[in-house]
């Protein structure tokens, strides 16, 4: 059953009646809709989003009460609740002498008491607050900032003069509202925990021009200047740490997998050159390898061969041989689990 976005944020405005599968008055003229809604939302105090983890933001009230009658059609009433696992974060819109209106988004479904709505109007209701969420943490005051390179394991608390051009930085970000971007950051992997009025934000750099703020179960993605990846190599210099064996795996310019024993893998030939995306892919990789336990001496019982990846670093290639519950680099030897299974999950969708 259809209703119009119109009609089902006026009833979680006024609260005062849920809607039922029953056909909607659709006779109801728009002008006379428009002050309606106007009426009931001039009692609005302020506008939050609290995401699945208790972080609150702050919308722009103005903002969010004038994009609130421009929205979209097509949302539909439906009879399969919202489920714990859907939802990204609540929507509370606080009134003057009332109670709270409370509404439970995800990305397909919204909740509205004991109603749920489906539907494209719902997916738009959810990037139209996602939008306004993004801009509100970007509005969040920031203070004392930590620098840490998740791969050189270095951390560097930043002087008050770089703060302040990094929070011009963040002011000037453009939100990105695509979801299907890069999920993993290059090397160095930097990251920045930044102090705000709520809570501390963690920025993931992820590209030079690419960065993510997690808000609970949700991503927020901005575009930022480039310089600002230039500046944080000044900061922390990434090098090739020589304790670290698996360091020069983040410079591969290409990854090959090579089927040789019982595993069921496509040979696949990965092009880090080729783009970001790759780049990540390849040192994401990296990274699950260094989770793996080094061991003295080759095990007595390895079992069967299952695959081999090779990496390609200044043109001579580093092989690592999978077996069951270890791994063989460079005549070492290491104790893993699964990561087998793992790195060609992570990178078999790369596949041509």
């Amino acid at each position: 059953m259809k209703s119009s976005i119109r009609a089902y944020l006026l009833s979680f405005v006024v609260a005062c009646t849920v809607m039922t599968g029953c056909a909607q008055d659709t006779r109801v003229m728009d002008a006379d809709m428009r002050d309606r809604i106007e009426t009931e939302l001039g009692t609005v105090e302020r506008v939050t989003v609290m995401s699945t983890d208790g972080q609150e933001v702050m919308l722009d009230l103005p903002a969010f009460l004038n994009e609130l009658q421009t929205q979209g059609k097509d949302l539909q009433l439906s009879n399969d609740p919202l489920k714990q696992e859907e939802v990204l974060f609540t929507l509370v819109l606080y009134r003057k002498q009332l109670a709270p209106l409370v509404v439970t988004v995800g990305e397909r479904a919204s909740q509205f008491g004991e109603s749920t709505y489906r539907g494209p109007g719902a997916v738009a209701f959810y990037e139209w607050v996602h939008r306004l969420t993004g801009n509100g943490l970007l509005k969040q005051g920031k203070n004392n900032m930590v620098l840490s390179a998740e791969d050189l394991s270095q951390s560097l608390a930043l002087a008050e003069k770089d703060t302040v051009y990094i929070q011009k930085v963040l002011s000037e970000a453009v939100p990105e509202n695509e979801k299907n971007l890069q999920k993993y950051p290059l090397y160095p992997n930097y990251r920045l925990r930044i102090d705000s009025e709520e809570r501390p934000l963690d920025v993931t750099v992820l590209t030079p021009t690419l960065i993510s703020i997690p808000f609970g179960r949700d991503t927020h993605f901005y575009h930022v200047d480039g310089k600002l990846f230039s500046q944080l190599t000044e900061y922390l210099v990434p090098k090739e740490m020589a304790i670290q064996p698996f360091d020069k795996l983040f410079k591969a310019t290409a990854v090959r997998f090579e089927k040789t024993g019982q595993m069921a893998v496509d040979n696949l030939d990965l092009d880090v050159t080729q783009s970001t995306v790759e780049q990540g892919l390849a040192q994401q990789a990296v990274r699950m390898l260094k989770t793996a336990a080094p061991i003295e001496k080759q095990p007595d019982h390895v079992g069967a061969e299952e695959y081999r990846v090779h990496f390609k670093v200044n043109g001579e290639e580093h092989s690592v041989i999978f077996y069951s519950l270890h791994f063989q680099i460079d005549d070492k030897w290491y104790l893993h689990n699964q990561l087998q299974k793992a790195i060609w999950d992570l990178l078999k969708p790369s596949r041509k």
